[in-house]
């Protein structure tokens, strides 16, 4: 019975998803996890720009730009075999915001964090031209992966992706917090913020709260314990990483006198 939910997603999505006063809650619950799926970049990008430092490790991006393109391209196939439904089109256009913003983080991480990314791979210093063949290789092989587990829940015709997405908020507290660990050992919050982790704790937090959490309302195929149990241990880590980064001391002021990230 479990397995029968996994059918015809995208039929659950458009029921789930209809403007109708039933489905008010369920809307609701999207705008919450669309909103602070923003956040996770904006709030990156924003240090990027402020303080010159990527917060995320490169292959979270690497892995990242995948889904998202792979997304970019399932609601526009599902949009015009649906009619053009309207959220089908939203998130074919919106999608490809987070593909900029990835591809951005990509690129600078190559040209400013390398040296960080790949130490001990390389004689010597670590090449801009060597560092883009391998976050070229991860952005391929995080696609074959990828495309591999969707296919085998139904691929882009069952709106696949829809169903791996709380894993693909997870990974920013399962990839970040040997880095962010890392980095506290110098004594500093360089290279996260205070703002991020709230952002992070909330958002995998959303992942899985009955009421609250988009998926749970649309789809019952998510109902089930060990989703809850991978949610709560998503949540249990993003809060060790906030814990030992609220430890460190704040961030002093840039040399120029503008305040750091929170």
């Amino acid at each position: 019975m479990y397995m029968h939910y996994l059918q015809h997603m995208p039929e659950q999505l458009i029921q789930h998803m209809t403007f109708s006063q039933q489905n008010i809650g369920t809307i609701i619950s999207w705008v919450l996890c669309m909103s602070f799926g923003y956040l996770l970049y904006t709030q990156a990008l924003k240090q990027i720009i402020r303080e010159k430092v990527d917060p995320y490790p490169l292959f979270l991006h690497c892995w990242m730009i995948t889904i998202d393109t792979i997304g970019t391209i399932t609601f526009w196939v599902l949009a015009v075999k649906n009619h053009f439904f309207w959220l089908f089109v939203l998130m074919g256009i919106g999608l490809p915001i987070w593909v900029c913003l990835e591809a951005y983080c990509i690129v600078y991480s190559i040209k400013h964090n390398r040296k960080e990314e790949f130490a001990g791979l390389a004689k010597g210093e670590v090449s801009e031209n060597q560092a883009t063949i391998w976050a070229l290789g991860m952005i391929a092989l995080s696609f074959t992966v990828n495309m591999w587990i969707l296919s085998m829940i139904g691929g882009i015709s069952n709106a696949a992706i829809f169903i791996s997405w709380p894993f693909t908020n997870y990974v920013f507290t399962y990839w970040t917090w040997r880095t962010w660990t890392k980095r506290g050992v110098s004594g500093t919050r360089y290279g996260n913020s205070m703002g991020l982790q709230w952002v992070i704790l909330i958002q995998v937090t959303l992942m899985w709260i009955p009421k609250l959490s988009w998926y749970l309302n649309v789809s019952p195929f998510f109902n089930e314990p060990w989703y809850y149990l991978c949610g709560i241990g998503a949540t249990c880590l993003a809060v060790y990483n906030m814990y030992h980064l609220a430890k460190l001391p704040p961030k002093e002021k840039m040399v120029d006198g503008k305040k750091t990230v929170w």
